[in-house]
């Protein structure tokens, strides 16, 4: 295996050898780049087993030439990926008082139903002085508690904020594209940070050429990113992925014993950024970590490695035994896949929540008034069952209802997961039982017996089919198994 060789898998490896032809752009940095994108957007609903506290993110800096800055890579991947992956984008976040800025803007943005959670630092995050390019002492410590997962909100201003201390959107990732110039002032800057990042260097593009694919990549990236927050895995691995995870962080020590301290730093979490990288593979094709994931994983952070010793002026007669270390454990490994147990889920029983004032319950990310004025943003309160939207006189133009899937009276969370925007005729209807809805949220009339048609479903609003089984079973008093289709035999509505 050489630096060069890259492992192309799933919808993001095939839009990325699609797409960068024409985009003129190296098919692995548009790979990177889509991966860094990728995590960010699932990263609230997906984890992995082996680290289920940690974000999915992977953070990357892409350096490239002293030579002036074309179009940023994030804007293609804005124009590819924000369909089923929405993100808000910070550019040159250089400073904490910044981070604070986009952690409050996107916060915002999410409460009013306009944004998501998680946000991508794009730019540079380094500032320049006399002696150089540095990143701020107050970036690198947000930086660092997002990276692991670990958020406290910037304190600015008086009184509320600093009192406060709300959580920042619990996600944030990094696809920075600083110059070569810029990107040496992680060497100035503390291991914690530089560690937790992957460091490319561009590559030259190739000819321009025209687009080689069907197009298939943007239809399974939806139906993941659907998948993700319906389900929001912690996703296990196979036997040999396991082992294959085992071997890389095994051999984080030959980091230390080959290279001085200095250096040695750059790859202390190498394991971890393998592990993020394999999780965001396996998630873009609905799945628990097989070794192939791991295997594409390696190979991106391999070349990390190899770029970042260029990067550096390492001797690279120190770094190539570990890299090739490596190589023949993780491909020349013998053990057969296995099978990974089932994919947990990350979301919470619906048993386990509770009004407010009844005890000890955990917090929902979004909950009452806040969900349910996200809800009824995306609808424009306009019904999701019979599209009725109720115009009325200002100042209040319209009008719907937050309806509760499983009811409140049965410890049904306000969160968006179990909530519906409904006209007052369609919330009494689904209230008092007259309709239930299947899995694939098809209306079924119960006093008929007939089907409607398929409510309406906003691209960001996922709902938790365990409380529509509930639901269902509360009224029909049938055992609430997945109904993932309806029999065609039954009457429409």
């Amino acid at each position: 295996m050489t630096d060069e060789d890259i492992l192309y898998r799933g919808p993001l490896g095939e839009m990325a050898q699609a797409k960068a032809g024409s985009a003129g752009l190296d098919p692995a940095d548009l790979y990177v780049a889509a991966i860094s994108w990728w995590s960010t957007a699932v990263a609230p609903a997906v984890s992995i087993s082996s680290w289920p506290d940690a974000p999915l993110t992977v953070w990357t800096s892409l350096v490239r030439s002293d030579v002036p800055e074309g179009d940023p890579l994030h804007h293609l991947l804005h124009r590819l990926l924000n369909g089923p992956g929405p993100l808000a984008v910070h550019r040159d976040v250089t400073d904490g008082k910044l981070f604070g800025a986009a952690a409050h803007a996107t916060r915002r943005a999410d409460n009013a139903g306009a944004g998501t959670p998680t946000f991508l630092l794009t730019g540079s995050p380094f500032t320049s002085s006399l002696g150089g390019s540095r990143i701020s002492g107050s970036l690198e410590g947000h930086i660092r508690r997002a990276w692991d997962g670990r958020h406290t909100l910037p304190t600015r201003g008086a009184g509320r904020y600093r009192a406060a201390r709300r959580p920042v959107p619990p996600h944030v990732g990094s696809l920075w594209d600083p110059s070569a110039s810029e990107w040496r002032g992680f060497l100035s800057t503390d291991a914690a940070t530089y560690s937790r990042v992957l460091h490319f260097a561009r590559r030259a593009a190739p000819a321009p050429r025209a687009d080689s694919t069907s197009g298939s990549w943007r239809h399974e990236l939806a139906t993941a990113y659907g998948w993700a927050f319906n389900t929001r895995p912690i996703l296990t691995y196979t036997t040999r992925a396991g082992l294959q995870r085992n071997a890389i962080r095994e051999a984080e020590h030959r980091w230390d014993a080959a290279l001085p301290e200095r250096y040695a730093d750059f790859f202390a979490r190498i394991g971890d950024h393998v592990s993020r990288i394999a999780g965001t593979l396996a998630a873009t094709e609905r799945t628990a970590i097989h070794s192939t994931h791991v295997e594409a994983a390696w190979a991106l952070a391999r070349r990390a490695v190899l770029d970042t010793s260029h990067l550096v002026a390492m001797d690279q007669s120190a770094v190539e035994p570990v890299v090739k270390h490596l190589d023949d454990r993780l491909f020349g490994m013998s053990a057969t896949e296995g099978e990974a147990p089932p994919i947990r889920s990350n979301a919470p029983e619906p048993e386990q929540w509770r009004p407010p004032g009844t005890g000890t319950h955990r917090k929902p990310p979004q909950t009452g008034s806040s969900a349910a004025r996200k809800l009824k943003q995306w609808y424009q309160d306009r019904c999701q069952m019979c599209a009725t939207a109720l115009v009325l006189p200002s100042p209040r133009d319209r009008y719907s209802e937050a309806a509760h899937i499983r009811a409140r009276e049965d410890n049904g969370p306000d969160i968006v997961e179990n909530l519906l925007c409904l006209c007052p005729n369609c919330h009494v209807l689904y209230d008092a039982g007259a309709r239930v809805l299947t899995d694939d949220h098809t209306i079924v009339d119960t006093v008929t017996g007939r089907l409607g048609d398929r409510i309406e479903l906003h691209r960001w609003h996922f709902i938790d089919p365990r409380y529509l089984r509930h639901h269902r079973r509360r009224w029909t008093g049938n055992d609430p198994t997945p109904l993932a289709s309806v029999p065609s035999a039954q009457p429409k509505l």
